[in-house]
C-alpha cells in the first residue's frame, strides 16, 4: 500500500474554506466552480483538463488544482499549479511527483478535484476559497490500442478517415500511429505496389462538448503520398501502434481492409456569372492543397467553347483547354479561385475575366503528384464572364468618427454615409463601377479608399491617391487609397493616402487664408461645428420641420457632397485620370470638372450649392471610363 502523499504545496490550502459545491467568491470575484474534467483514462504525459469557471487571471488570484481521494484504497491528496490556464480551463501535466502520485497499471480513483482561489491582496476580494466535484478516473502505465470501425472505406484523396476503438494515446502522451500492410492496385496506369508498414500519424477527437472524452476515435488524413492519387484499390491490413513516451509499443489486432481510391470530382460551380476579382467556389470530394515537398497539387481545367459578347466562338480543348489555379482550398471538398486577368509576358492583360461571353462545356479537377497526372471526373456548366466591374470598398477608419465629431455631425453618420454613396453613384454613371461602405465578400479584387481624419502628411490635402504610378486603363483592380506607400514616398511623394475630412474645415474664413475659404462654408456649418460656435447635432434632430433640423439635413447634404466628390476624384486617379497623356490633373480652369486640381475646384462647386456643381467628368474622361469598365 502506497504511504499517504501530500505535496509541500498542500500546505497553504490550510485556510481553505472548502464546499461541497460551486461556491460564490468574494464581491470582487466571479463565482468558483468546476463542471467537467478530460480525459477519464491517465496515463504518464497526459494533459488533464479541469473545465470550470471562476479562474481568473494570475493578476488577480493564485489558482490550485487540488486533487483527494484513492486509488485502488491507497489516499491521495496534493494540490499544483496548473501548467496552462484561461478563462474556463486549467491544464496539469501528469508528470514528475504527479505521475508518481496517481499512476499505477489498471489504476481506479475515486475521489474529488477541486480548484483553490486566493486573491492577491491588492484585489480585496475576500477570503480563499476552494469548489469542486467528485470524478472517477482510471490509470493505466501504458494503453493498448483497439480498432472496432473504420469510415469511410471509399477514399477519396485528402479523406479524414476515422478509425473508431480505444486506447489512442494524445500527442502529449506518445504517438497513434495507423499502419498499412498490403498491395496498392492502381488502374490508369496499372501499378502492383506493395506497401509493408506505412505509418500514417493520427490524432484523437473529442466524443462531445464538454470534455467527457475517451480516446474512442482518431482520425488521419489521406494525404496523397499515402495511397497516391492514382485510382485504384488497397487490399491489405490495417492496425494501430502506441508508443508511449518511454518508448513502450503496443499495438492492436491487425483487421483486414479493402480500400477503393477513387478519382477526384467536381459536383457544383457557383455563382454562375461572375465579373473580374471575384471569387469562383466549387464543390466535390478529392482535392489536395498545393505542397512543393510532395509536388502535389490540384488544378480545375475548362474544356468546351467561348462564346465572347462581341461575336465569334473559341473552342476550348486540347492545347486552348483553361487551367485555373485555386487560391483557396480549405479541404477535399471545397476549392475556390478567383476570376484573374493578369499581364502576360509581352505585358498585355490576360486571363479568363479579360473579355465578357459565355463559357459551355465541362469544369473538372485535375490532381498532381509527381510524374501523376489524374483527370477527375467534372460538372457540365454553362458559365458567363460579365464585362469587368470595378468594385471599390470605402473603409472608415476611426479617425472618420473624430472628424464627424469635428463637424458635430457624429450622430448623422448613416446619413452622411448613404449621401457619400448617392454622390459617388451619380459621379459614375453608365460606369462599370460600386462603391460600399461593407468589404465585399464575393470579390477578392478590389479597391479601397480609406476615410480618415486629417492628412498624416501635414499639407492638408482633402484627398491623396498614394498609389504608384498612373494606371492608364486600369491594370490593377486593387489599388488600395490609404495608409502608408513606400514606393510612393520612395518617388519623392506624400506617402500616406485616403480622404482626410477633417481638413474640410480650412474652408472656413475663420481658420486661415486658405485660397478655397468660403463665406458659404460658415453658413453652412456654423449651426453644428463647435469650433465654429455652434452645437453639435443629437440623435433624432435632425426630424421635423424646424429651422434646427434643417440646418442639420443642410450640413449633412453638404458634408456628404464634399466626402463623395473627394471619393470620385481621388478614385478617377486610381483608374488612371486625368485623360490627358503624362498628367493627373486636367490643364488649367475648367468650372464644373471634376479632375480639375484642387485649387480650381471652389467650396461652392464641391457642396452644390447656388447653382454650382455638381461635379463631373468631362467627356473625354467619361468616355475613358465607360471604355475600360463597360456596362455591357
Amino acid at each position: 500500500m502506497r504511504p499517504h502523499l501530500a505535496f509541500a504545496i498542500l500546505a497553504s490550502l490550510a485556510s481553505l474554506t472548502a464546499c461541497e459545491d460551486d461556491k460564490t467568491g468574494g464581491a470582487l470575484l466571479p463565482t468558483l466552480g468546476v463542471t467537467a474534467i478530460a480525459p477519464k483514462v491517465l496515463v504518464p504525459g497526459t494533459e488533464l483538463t479541469v473545465a470550470g469557471v471562476g479562474f481568473v487571471t494570475p493578476e488577480v488570484a493564485d489558482l490550485l488544482v487540488v486533487v483527494r481521494g484513492a486509488i485502488d484504497g491507497d489516499p491521495v491528496e496534493f494540490a499544483v499549479v496548473p501548467d496552462r490556464q484561461d478563462d474556463e480551463t486549467l491544464t496539469v501535466r501528469i508528470t514528475g511527483q504527479v505521475a508518481q502520485a496517481l499512476i499505477r497499471p489498471g489504476g481506479r480513483f475515486v475521489g474529488r478535484i477541486s480548484v483553490s482561489r486566493t486573491p492577491k491582496a491588492t484585489t480585496a476580494a475576500g477570503a480563499a476559497e476552494e469548489a469542486g466535484k467528485d470524478f472517477e478516473l482510471k490509470t493505466e502505465v501504458v494503453l493498448t490500442p483497439s480498432i472496432g470501425s473504420i469510415a469511410p472505406t471509399e477514399l477519396y484523396v485528402g479523406d479524414t478517415i476515422t478509425f473508431s476503438g480505444d486506447g489512442f494515446l494524445y500527442p502529449n502522451e506518445g504517438a497513434s500511429l495507423v499502419e498499412l500492410t498490403g498491395t496498392m492496385t492502381t488502374e490508369l496506369p496499372s501499378r502492383f505496389i506493395p506497401i509493408e508498414g506505412l505509418v500514417v500519424p493520427g490524432v484523437p477527437v473529442e466524443a462531445d462538448n464538454d470534455l467527457q472524452t475517451g480516446r474512442e476515435a482518431m482520425v488521419v488524413t489521406l494525404t496523397p503520398d499515402v495511397l497516391g492519387i492514382v485510382p485504384g484499390t488497397f487490399q491489405g491490413s490495417v492496425r494501430i501502434v502506441n508508443t508511449a513516451l518511454d518508448g513502450t509499443v503496443t499495438a492492436s489486432t491487425p483487421i483486414p481492409v479493402s480500400f477503393p481510391l477513387k478519382p477526384p470530382y467536381i459536383d457544383s460551380v457557383s455563382p454562375n456569372a461572375a465579373s473580374r476579382g471575384q471569387w469562383i467556389r466549387v464543390t466535390g470530394r478529392g482535392f489536395t492543397p498545393p505542397d512543393g515537398l510532395l509536388q502535389a497539387a490540384t488544378v480545375m481545367f475548362l474544356e468546351g467553347e467561348f462564346e465572347f459578347r462581341s461575336g465569334g466562338t473559341l473552342p476550348i480543348n486540347g492545347p486552348t483547354t483553361i487551367v485555373l489555379m485555386p487560391d483557396f482550398q480549405p479541404d477535399n471538398r471545397n476549392m475556390s479561385a478567383i476570376l484573374r486577368v493578369e499581364l502576360d509576358a509581352s505585358g498585355r492583360p490576360s486571363g479568363l475575366g479579360l473579355l465578357p461571353g459565355t463559357f459551355r462545356g465541362k469544369i473538372g479537377p485535375a490532381l498532381l503528384l509527381g510524374g501523376d497526372l489524374v483527370k477527375g471526373t467534372g460538372v457540365e456548366t454553362t458559365f458567363e464572364i460579365l464585362p469587368q466591374r470595378q468594385i471599390i470598398y470605402l473603409r472608415a477608419l476611426p479617425s472618420f468618427d473624430d472628424a464627424l465629431e469635428e463637424f458635430g455631425l457624429l450622430a448623422e453618420k448613416d446619413a452622411i454615409k448613404q449621401r457619400v454613396l448617392e454622390v459617388v453613384t451619380r459621379d459614375y454613371q453608365g460606369v462599370n463601377i460600386a462603391f460600399t461602405w461593407d468589404e465585399p465578400k464575393d470579390y477578392a479584387e478590389y479597391g479601397i479608399i480609406e476615410l480618415a481624419g486629417r492628412d498624416p502628411n501635414g499639407t492638408g490635402l482633402f484627398g491623396l491617391d498614394n498609389t504608384e504610378g498612373k494606371d492608364v486603363g486600369n491594370l490593377r483592380f486593387n489599388d488600395i487609397i490609404g495608409g502608408y506607400n513606400a514606393d510612393t514616398s520612395a518617388s519623392g511623394y506624400s506617402a500616406y493616402g485616403g480622404i482626410f475630412p477633417g481638413e474640410f474645415l480650412n474652408m472656413s474664413t475663420r481658420r486661415g487664408d486658405n485660397p478655397l475659404a468660403s463665406p458659404r462654408f460658415d453658413d453652412i456649418f456654423e449651426p453644428v461645428v463647435p469650433a465654429l460656435g455652434g452645437k453639435a447635432a443629437q440623435a433624432g434632430e435632425s426630424a421635423g420641420d424646424s429651422q434646427r433640423a434643417a440646418d442639420i439635413r443642410e450640413a449633412v447634404r453638404v458634408f456628404g457632397n464634399l466626402v463623395g466628390s473627394t471619393v470620385s476624384h481621388e478614385a478617377g486617379h486610381s483608374l488612371g485620370l486625368a485623360n490627358v497623356d503624362g498628367q493627373f490633373h486636367n490643364i488649367g480652369d475648367n468650372p464644373g470638372w471634376l479632375m480639375d486640381a484642387g485649387s480650381y475646384r471652389p467650396f461652392e462647386e464641391r457642396a452644390e450649392l447656388d447653382g454650382q456643381g455638381p461635379s463631373f467628368f468631362e467627356p473625354e474622361s467619361l468616355d475613358y471610363l465607360k471604355s475600360i469598365l463597360p456596362l455591357e
